[in-house]
């Protein structure tokens, strides 16, 4: 069977390749790795016009590639599988609960700690003052009844309840806003976490420029 013709030529070069390191290894040495013929006559057939192999598995002139060249080739060509391969992405609706159960909770989800302290703040400082709203207005109130109804100091307590009423439930639609703001920036952010700018530059016929690219 002719395996110059069964498979690709970078595919029988990285095969040889690859069992000249193991032989090279059991033997605890570092010798030169040389193809044989008919990987040379594939190699030297890649070169005929057509689609051109992977420029990483064409031997040297000599056809000898060292210990050195070979762990360089296989760097180069698993380098941009690195932390690529199993990177999961980020589940909008997991970021969303997350934010709902506890605020911040979704931006620790996403990986922004600056958001989730932002949030965390924010969502404690409205519970404070919704809480102390409530605590006065029940203070006043107990305050009121002890005064007979429609006396000038059950009225002026009485007002003091209403104020404090207003202001718990007026905190009170603060921190739902806020929650929202809060769950939208989680959901948006898991969406939009694979998102990357770059910046290259570019070559034109009136001279050099630069290249703006999003990719998501």
């Amino acid at each position: 069977m002719d395996l110059t013709r069964a498979f690709p030529g970078n595919i029988i070069a990285a095969a040889a390749a690859a069992l000249c390191i193991l032989a090279a290894g059991g033997r605890g040495e570092e010798a030169p790795v040389r193809l044989d013929a008919a990987t040379s006559d594939t190699a030297a057939a890649s070169s005929a016009p057509g689609p051109r192999p992977d420029t990483a598995f064409v031997p040297p002139a000599g056809g000898v590639w060292t210990m050195d060249e070979l762990k360089s080739i296989l760097g180069a060509e698993t380098a941009g599988f690195v932390g690529k391969e199993y990177r999961q992405r980020r589940n909008g609706r997991v970021a969303m609960l997350c934010a709902l159960a506890f605020p911040g909770l979704g931006q620790m989800y996403n990986e922004k700690p600056l958001k989730a302290a932002i949030a965390m703040g924010a969502e404690t400082f409205y519970t404070m003052m919704i809480y102390q709203n409530q605590r006065l207005w029940s203070r006043e109130k107990s305050i009121r009844d002890r005064f007979p109804v429609n006396s000038s100091d059950w009225r002026f307590h009485d007002a003091w309840v209403a104020e404090y009423r207003e202001r718990s439930v007026e905190w009170i639609w603060w921190s739902a806003a806020t929650l929202l703001v809060i769950v939208i920036d989680a959901y948006v952010d898991a969406h939009l976490d694979d998102m990357r700018f770059e910046m290259s530059p570019r070559a034109s016929s009136d001279g050099v420029g630069l290249q703006f690219v999003l990719r998501y």
